[in-house]
């Protein structure tokens, strides 16, 4: 999977399991809710590359999964 098709998908699944009432304006308004689905993926990016430095899986070449998922994380800020 890619890092754009991995963005997508973590956006997406937090989207959908956001309220959301379908309109265009109010509270709970469709940008609105995948504007926070965007934050919540970023937020578990951000999770998963502290958590693969802390491992220190860098000393066997895990640079690799950190630079894969920071790149995961600008694909879902161009979303």
């Amino acid at each position: 999977m890619t890092p754009q098709e991995k963005a997508k998908q973590l956006v997406e699944r937090f989207y959908l399991a956001l309220p959301n009432n379908g309109s265009q304006t109010g509270i709970n308004n469709v940008h609105s809710r995948w504007e926070e689905g965007k934050m919540c993926a970023k937020m578990a990016v951000d999770e998963i590359i502290t958590a693969l430095k802390i491992a220190d899986i860098t000393a066997m070449d895990g640079s690799w999964y950190c630079n894969e998922w920071t790149e995961v994380k600008q694909e879902i800020e161009k979303i």
